[in-house]
């Protein structure tokens, strides 16, 4: 209760009472403008203009005439943070001096049916509806992210968008693998494997590969493969396609693979590109201390979680961070009731699958994370399932980090135990 009248307080300095509020509904070409008036949400004026830095300060100058105009004290933006779009108006109100706030788009879906019961949407509706979300402060106090944290935010985007990519070129190849060439992945399982990779990107078929001896063929693997190269797993590889039966789709699924993992070769160079980058910028945010305080959590695991949380120290409560990856847990009840919860799902889906991921390894690694899986799974009253007991450690990762970033202290086990 006192940390939600806290930030109703910290809300009504940014939009006042005497404030005028420009709801902004964003589009990629043009947005629509409806300038409110906080005290009574009384519509006072409308603007349509382009979705550019020129755009937001002809926003900026109506809304000072119409401030003039009704004698309001300030002129605050509102707008909802769909696309990227917003982040262009945010970046040059920044550079104006003019203050914003951002509504989350869940909200204005259901502030549309709140409004008259309907689903209606319309430029002019949502912008009013903006408007009127901020004059009730239900705005978040998000502001754009700049320096080191901005870039961290965009490294850490970049990398999941080509880990998704590989992912996607290694499941197109296991794919046409089973159909043509179904032998290989029994020879080889682990489809990910540098060799495999290497013969894939050869874009021979299997029986182009039977057709070499197994000199030359070992020869043009050796040249292909990056890292360590092992003779006997070309040859368990050559042997692998002596043994193939020719398929009709043969020489498109030999082209397709060939594609796959040139594009799983350019995913992993770049992902390595990236962590170097991550871990350059960290070095800016003052926390790169934290790398090797928890053992089992790898620095580029860190390095993305705290590029998805932002900075840590601007949040005044550890359950923030959980709240971000919405992974805090649901609770239905009524009277005596009480139903199955589950968790919110309102937050960073990236964050929260990252957070599992660590969790796993913290599990294996880790004495106080293996302690608190294992007594949550164990536990005599209602133990957790192994993937709620992983996700309840991803929460405890995220207190943790939390209170080593705001105290500045070393991990020690009583900071872990109490978070």
């Amino acid at each position: 209760m006192r940390r939600r009248s806290a930030k109703l307080a910290r809300r009504s300095e940014i939009v006042t009472r005497g404030a005028l509020v420009a709801g902004i509904d964003i589009a990629r070409k043009e947005c629509v403008v409806v300038f409110v008036r906080a005290a009574d949400k009384a519509r006072i004026g409308r603007l349509r203009v382009p979705t550019t830095p020129a755009g937001l300060l002809a926003i900026a100058g109506r809304g000072r005439q119409l401030a003039e105009q009704h004698g309001a004290d300030r002129l605050v933006l509102a707008m909802e943070t769909t696309g990227h779009y917003w982040k262009i108006l945010a970046r040059t109100a920044d550079r104006a001096g003019l203050p914003y706030v951002t509504v989350q788009s869940f909200v204005v879906a259901r502030a549309r049916e709140l409004d008259d019961l309907t689903r209606d949407k319309t430029d002019q509706r949502d912008a009013g509806l903006i408007a009127d979300l901020a004059a009730e402060l239900r705005f978040n106090e998000v502001q754009l992210e700049t320096g080191a944290w901005a870039e961290l935010r965009s490294l850490a985007n970049a990398r999941d968008h080509y880990r998704v990519d590989q992912r996607a070129a290694l499941q197109e190849q296991r794919a046409l693998l089973e159909l043509t060439w179904p032998d290989l992945l029994t020879q080889t399982p682990d489809l990910d494997g540098s060799h495999l990779q290497a013969m894939l990107r050869l874009g021979l078929s299997p029986v182009q590969i039977g057709g070499l001896s197994r000199a030359r063929f070992t020869a043009r693997l050796r040249r292909e493969t990056v890292g360590r190269f092992l003779p006997w797993m070309a040859g368990r590889l050559w042997a692998a396609a002596r043994c193939a039966v020719p398929e009709d789709q043969a020489p498109s699924a030999t082209l397709r693979l060939q594609l796959a993992a040139q594009r799983n070769r350019a995913g992993t160079i770049a992902v390595a590109r990236l962590d170097a980058e991550l871990a350059a910028a960290f070095e800016a945010t003052g926390l790169a201390w934290l790398r090797g305080q928890i053992r089992g959590l790898g620095d580029s695991q860190l390095h993305n979680l705290l590029a998805l949380t932002g900075d840590p120290r601007r949040l005044d409560d550890a359950r923030c961070m959980v709240k971000l990856a919405g992974s805090n847990p649901t609770e239905r009840s009524s009277g005596e009731q009480q139903a199955a919860g589950g968790i919110h799902r309102r937050g960073r889906p990236l964050l929260r699958l990252l957070a599992h991921q660590a969790a796993v390894c913290l599990v294996l690694h880790h004495p106080d994370f293996e302690a608190r899986f294992a007594e949550l799974t164990n536990r005599p009253h209602r133990p957790l399932h192994k993937k709620q007991a992983y996700l309840a450690v991803a929460n405890k990762l995220l207190r943790t980090l939390w209170a080593l970033a705001v105290t500045g202290q070393p991990y020690q086990h009583t900071l872990a135990r109490a978070a």
